[in-house]
């Protein structure tokens, strides 16, 4: 598991125009008006010295502007409050805007800086439209709709920034920041005021592969940070999507491993395989029973997945799986396991375990001593040739028997072998085993080469 982070354009220069005090807004504070109108003419002179005296005006604007804000909702004039936030939000933008020039370009750029001028910026935006319709000190609303209006394109503008703050964060090291900004990028749209529940739906589906990449990142980092549950519930909400569903999910198993949580860490593989068709989920589920010996467990979820899922060839693989390898019931292994392949005839893993089926069928009734002759180091002996012949018909029908399973197991590993050329160690040795038991000397040893040259390979 890795982290992604999405190329995402920093946008924000330009959209200065769209917030202007001419647009209809009533200015805030005159006093800082006149500190940035004045900034704004030094900065159009595109000089260091007229850059420095513009950032100082900015600052003390920002310092009037705070102080406004705070006798304002102190008096509680919230139509007020609306405007002063507002008008900060643009003071924001333009003390964030050479940032971002760099940052566009290339060029080395305070990362810190940038993030609390975001942070800035959407807070005010924020500020002003709930002040905007929030009754005052006599229970009036005075909304005004440019304040609304604008401060809606101000947030839509800035939506992608917290992703970058996110970004530039993890960057730095800062895991705990870096997942603060990634959170708040995904509950922006939510959170913020400007928005109706169609609204934010509508941002939500319009940017979905980013928001869900997003989720992904908050899930994987709280992990590493071992905030379990903040990873798991990171990724029960990325999870409501269909996308990087693997990767979620291994993220939530192993939080769930982490929390010693052996039952959720069981329904979370089951509903993986579910989710994704990958049969690995059920395999490492397959091998805590086994570990466990989890003999009724095992067999209960064995029947609850074909019950539930009859038409899925991983519900019937996982309950041949068991019946081979738990409980050792090898006709109903193969029983379980000819279904996954009705369903899926080139079903790789059901193909390998339905010949391991036969091959360990007959093997271990060997060494149970079911047989006379087979397994043993007993001669054929008799005294007389009648007594002879009979032995000798015991061995070969032994010998007819053993080989009956061999026989059986062949076309599944042929076929294994036929989808899978280049993976010797997958079927080469259960091909030696079955050449060797049916007497085909020469083709149980390319089975030995084959193995040996994948080996020396590393395949």
């Amino acid at each position: 598991m890795k982290k992604v982070f999405l190329s995402l354009a920093l946008f924000v220069a330009g959209i200065g125009g769209t917030w202007a005090q001419n647009a209809g807004v009533k200015v805030g504070s005159w006093k800082a008006f006149d500190k940035i109108a004045k900034a704004d003419k030094l900065m159009e002179q595109r000089n260091s010295e007229a850059f420095e005296q513009a950032n100082a005006l900015y600052a003390e604007a920002e310092g009037i502007l705070n102080a406004d804000i705070e006798k304002a909702g102190a008096e509680q004039k919230t139509d007020k409050l609306a405007q002063l936030y507002y008008q900060n939000a643009q003071l924001q933008n333009k003390m964030l805007t050479p940032i971002l020039n760099n940052a566009q370009q290339g060029l080395p750029f305070d990362t810190l800086a940038f993030c609390k001028r975001v942070d800035n910026i959407i807070a005010s935006f924020n500020s002003s439209a709930e002040y905007n319709k929030k009754p005052n000190a006599k229970g009036k609303v005075k909304e005004d709709q440019m304040i609304s209006a604008f401060s809606k394109v101000g947030i839509q503008s800035m939506l992608t920034l917290y992703y970058n703050c996110g970004a530039f964060m993890d960057a730095m090291g800062k895991k705990q920041e870096s997942v603060d900004y990634f959170q708040k990028f995904v509950d922006l749209p939510k959170t913020s005021p400007v928005f109706n529940e169609t609204e934010r739906d509508s941002v939500y589906k319009a940017n979905a592969k980013v928001y869900n990449t997003a989720r992904y990142n908050l899930a994987l980092q709280n992990f590493l940070m071992k905030n379990w549950d903040k990873a798991i519930a990171c990724c029960d909400e990325a999870l409501k999507d269909t996308v990087g569903l693997h990767d979620l999910y291994l993220i939530k198993i192993n939080a769930y491993g982490e929390k010693k949580d052996s039952a959720a860490w069981q329904r979370t593989l089951i509903e993986a395989s579910q989710r994704t068709g990958k049969f690995s989920y059920l395999q490492n589920l397959l091998y805590y029973y086994i570990q466990n010996n989890k003999i009724d467990e095992a067999s209960a979820l064995a029947q609850k997945l074909v019950t539930e899922d009859a038409g899925n060839k991983n519900s019937w693989y996982m309950k041949g799986a068991i019946e081979l390898n738990v409980k050792k019931d090898y006709n109903a292994a193969r029983q379980s396991f000819e279904k996954a392949l009705a369903i899926d005839p080139d079903f790789e893993e059901a193909l390998f375990n339905m010949g391991t089926a036969y091959i360990n069928d007959i093997y271990d009734q060997r060494m149970a001593g079911k047989f006379k002759y087979i397994g043993t180091n007993r001669r054929i002996e008799g005294k007389g040739q009648a007594a002879y012949a009979k032995e000798k018909a015991i061995y070969d029908k032994e010998l007819a028997t053993v080989r009956s399973y061999y026989e059986k197991a062949l076309p599944y590993l042929e076929h294994l072998r036929e989808l899978t050329p280049n993976d010797a160690k997958r079927w080469a040795s259960p091909l030696q085993m079955v050449y060797s038991g049916l007497g085909k000397a020469d083709k149980a040893k390319e089975m030995d080469a084959l193995l040996e040259a994948a080996n020396q390979a590393g395949n």
